[in-house]
């Protein structure tokens, strides 16, 4: 066990944040360690929003689902996937002709992996610094607010969000259980689990218990209006992309 493998077996969710400000040397060695996170082509195709004013983190927190705790946060990073930047790089130097049509779906679904590569390169390298961090994806939702309220340009999309903060105390919180490698981890090719395994990887105990989360977890979750929001924004951006 190594200091790296230690932080990341206990790393966990924060939600309950101190009043203490992350200093603006923590936050650009954060953003660097972002930085630094492996790219499609070294093309780097992601801009991160730092949001330090108040007003904006309230209002934040009031657009991705009434979550208080979001302008309580000392910082908040948004990772957006950009290709704007591209696009306009291929235009300005006489790459791309006008008749051609290069950013598409597949750039979207690519430079959304490249944000969230170097956001989770920050979640890492803020736990080292004893700061705490919390992924929100509900950024995803109402585009048209967020495209406004961030001013986000053509073929930029907020793809995850990051609060940050150090802890309101010293209490190690235990990190969620996860699924064992045996429903999780295939060899060589997919192998689909039987009705039975799926039984067992989602039981919480009597069939009659688990079979009353599972319906609690589907209404509050994939069956909700955020969740049908969510959709509804990212069909809408990505369409704007294919455009």
């Amino acid at each position: 066990m190594n200091k790296t493998i230690d932080l990341l077996l206990k790393r966990t969710s924060l939600r309950k944040f101190s009043s203490k400000s992350i200093s603006k040397e923590e936050m650009d060695c954060i953003i660097t360690c972002a930085k630094q996170a492996p790219s499609a082509g070294n093309m780097q195709m992601y801009t991160i929003i730092n949001i330090t004013d108040q007003n904006l983190k309230d209002r934040l927190s009031v657009t991705c689902d009434n979550q208080q705790f979001i302008k309580e946060a000392s910082h908040i990073l948004i990772f957006c996937n950009d290709m704007s930047k591209w696009n306009r790089a291929f235009k300005l130097f006489n790459a791309k002709k006008e008749e051609d049509k290069c950013i598409d779906e597949a750039d979207f679904i690519l430079s959304m992996q490249d944000a969230v590569i170097a956001a989770q390169n920050a979640v890492v390298a803020a736990e080292s610094l004893g700061i705490g961090t919390c992924y929100i994806g509900d950024i995803m939702e109402n585009l048209e607010i967020h495209q406004e309220l961030l001013h986000l340009p053509e073929y930029v999309f907020p793809c995850c969000m990051l609060v940050l903060g150090y802890p309101q105390n010293e209490t190690e919180v235990q990190p969620r259980r996860r699924y064992e490698n045996k429903y999780v981890v295939c060899e060589n090719t997919y192998q689909e689990l039987s009705d039975n395994e799926i039984k067992e990887m989602f039981s919480i105990g009597t069939m009659e218990e688990t079979e009353d989360w599972i319906k609690r977890f589907y209404n509050r979750k994939i069956n909700s209006d955020f969740f049908k929001e969510m959709g509804r924004s990212l069909h809408k951006a990505i369409q704007e992309w294919k455009k």
